[in-house]
């Protein structure tokens, strides 16, 4: 354990003295962040659906965590907030994982895990090295019953515990009308792309929150070189990125502040490699493409769920040239991406928003949970 790590461990473990002055209320709902500063995605669905209801104390503790000595030293006091946010909560709500949970939570508290992603290919949580092992989560979302024992291995909890509700995020995507208006405008504000093919490179984070990341991409100079100026490639990184340029091509675009569901809507191939991102893409079912350069490593040291040759519904390629190659013929068999996404979908209806909500409410209404 570092430094760091153990004066945090031992403030916590003495803010313990105050548990029998802290109680637990039966209307309280804490959403609790590293990823971001501001209500997102899920949170911000929920945080605005609960609150109609008006029979909720709704808290949150959002942060948004970064490695210099300066973030450490926020985080040290965000974790002293979350120690009393969650352990006066009847409900704790998480997207990424937490620590003061794993370490001390205390018991009448229950914690439902949302994640961030709609799914997993490369290995996370429990399952790789970690700084803590993840503990006490009560409830995770799941996207399908495929993802059961992944996430009971990765979050520390049995497969009853992981419920396929699908992932609420991903709604809009059965929306035509709301991906049509996100076209639109797209399109408005990157004028350059009209009546050009659009490819999306995302790629997934690689690295850990809290000890760096590893910056490694295609060369899209190169990519773009062997397509041509009939295309234009457009790029999002992980949000925790988002101030890295890979390209200053006038037919590269940095889309690392856009909505990647908003670019989704104009792509016309999507690019990505090991990132869960593709469960969300299926759902488009358009042309995808794996490229997976350091696909032997990259199992031997992070790890892979799924069988990655035979899962993956399009073609697997090892350099920019195999990756163009494949643009360039145009021969995706469209009905793999639809049998991937009924696999890795439950619910493929857009209302997974719903069935979290009742998930919540009927946690909420049961007695001394």
């Amino acid at each position: 354990m570092y430094w760091k790590e153990k004066i945090l461990y031992i403030t916590l473990s003495l803010l313990k003295v105050f548990f029998p002055f802290m109680k637990i209320r039966s209307n309280k709902i804490v959403f609790v962040s590293l990823e971001s500063n501001k209500l997102e995605n899920e949170f911000k669905m929920l945080s605005k659906q609960l609150m109609k209801d008006n029979q909720y104390d709704l808290q949150y503790v959002l942060f948004k965590f970064d490695g210099t000595l300066l973030g450490s030293v926020k985080y040290f006091f965000v974790c002293i907030h979350q120690f009393f946010e969650i352990n006066t909560s009847k409900l704790v709500i998480l997207d990424y994982n937490n620590y003061v949970v794993s370490k001390f939570k205390r018991k009448g508290v229950q914690v439902l895990q949302l994640w961030h992603a709609s799914g997993a290919i490369k290995k996370f949580g429990n399952e790789t090295k970690r700084d803590y092992p993840i503990a006490n989560y009560d409830y995770v979302i799941a996207n399908s019953d495929q993802f059961k024992p992944y996430y009971a291995k990765a979050f520390g909890v049995s497969e009853q515990q992981v419920i396929v509700t699908g992932i609420p995020k991903c709604d809009c995507l059965y929306n035509p009308e709301y991906l049509e208006s996100r076209k639109i405008k797209i399109i408005e504000k990157y004028p350059q792309i009209q009546n050009k093919k659009i490819v999306l490179y995302a790629p997934t984070f690689r690295g850990r929150i809290t000890s760096g990341f590893k910056n490694v991409y295609m060369d899209l100079n190169k990519l773009h070189e062997l397509l041509g100026e009939e295309y234009v490639i457009m790029y999002k990184l992980h949000p925790l990125l988002k101030n890295h340029i890979i390209s200053n091509h006038p037919n590269i675009i940095c889309c690392n502040s856009e909505n990647l569901y908003h670019l989704f809507s104009i792509t016309d191939y999507f690019i990505s490699d090991y990132s869960a991102i593709i469960f969300d893409f299926s759902i488009m079912n358009k042309p995808m493409i794996f490229y997976a350069f350091d696909l032997d490593k990259y199992k031997e040291e992070t790890g892979i769920f799924l069988d990655y040759l035979n899962e993956m519904p399009g073609p697997v390629c090892y350099n920019e040239e195999e990756v163009a190659n494949s643009i360039l013929a145009d021969e995706f068999d469209l009905s793999k991406i639809e049998v991937f996404c009924r696999k890795y979908h439950k619910y493929n209806d857009g209302h997974s928003l719903s069935r979290v909500l009742t998930l919540i409410k009927d946690i909420m209404s049961k007695d001394g949970a």
